[in-house]
């Protein structure tokens, strides 16, 4: 039989089987039921329903994982800002430290009674911690004697600004006032004077902060402390919410100090007020 008969009797059969097994499928469709029908089609949409929630929750996955990375990324940046501004702050306050007592020597020793002060040192404050609990304006301070051989109080200063920096400003509070009962006329004044307003300023105690620091205006008009106190009361006035006095207070330290870092400190408040709206 030749390979063309061949082809010609398998074509019908092939077809015939193809016939026989879609009517086979046909009959088996139309055998069921509208109830298999409907069962049918919903678990084919409930199978790619399946599919595609486990399609989301694994994009879902990945993006956790990934803000998972940036969270730990930006923590660890964040805590690398904290130590750098830590060591800085160290840093500073070493420096200040330093300035605070190296710059008594530099006073006259000519013997004058007059307050002048004497230490430079920029007259802005070192960072200080969260405040606490205010002390009461009218509280009475006990009075600790001068110790003996302790010249014009450099010691109970620095005892006295060394617990300013420990955090006891209620000790500290202390500390200056008898200082400044004891040591009247001594070289560091004007440097002890402004450390109580800090004092009373960080325990919140605005109203006898804003007396300490106009008294260094007052009292020591030569002392480099004079700018940082006066921008020291601009920025009281603005705690007590006085924006008037607070705006009068900073313009004063911009025209008195033009240029200076007490001065640029100044525009920005004024800057912050205006922006607040006050």
């Amino acid at each position: 039989m030749s390979s063309r008969i061949m082809k010609l009797l398998v074509k019908p059969l092939i077809f015939s089987l193809l016939f026989a097994s879609s009517s086979t499928i046909v009959v088996a469709e139309s055998s069921l039921s509208v109830e298999q029908r409907i069962l049918r089609m919903e678990n084919l949409l409930k199978n790619q329903v399946l599919v595609e929630q486990s399609q989301r929750m694994e994009q879902v996955q990945q993006e956790l994982t990934a803000l998972r990375e940036l969270l730990e990324n930006q923590e660890h940046q964040l805590n690398l800002i904290k130590q750098r501004q830590r060591n800085l702050y160290q840093d500073m306050d070493r420096r200040l430290n330093d300035l605070e007592i190296k710059g008594g020597g530099h006073a006259s020793s000519s013997g004058s009674s007059s307050r002048v002060a004497p230490v430079a040192s920029s007259g802005i404050s070192s960072p200080v911690p969260a405040p606490v609990k205010p002390v009461a304006a009218n509280a009475a301070t006990p009075v600790v004697a001068p110790a003996s051989g302790d010249k014009n109080g450099k010691n109970a200063y620095t005892r006295a600004f060394n617990t300013l920096k420990e955090g006891k400003y209620q000790q500290a509070i202390t500390a200056f006032n008898n200082f400044q009962q004891n040591y009247p006329d001594s070289v560091y004044g004007a440097n002890a004077q402004y450390w109580l307003g800090e004092a009373y300023s960080v325990t919140r105690d605005y109203k006898t902060a804003l007396g300490e620091f106009q008294k260094v205006v007052s009292q020591y008009p030569q002392s480099n402390k004079v700018e940082g106190a006066m921008l020291k009361t601009g920025y009281t006035y603005y705690e007590m919410r006085d924006w008037a006095s607070a705006k009068s207070a900073l313009e004063a330290v911009i025209s008195k100090f033009p240029g200076t870092t007490v001065s640029r400190k100044a525009k920005e408040r004024l800057q912050r007020m205006k922006r607040e709206g006050h």
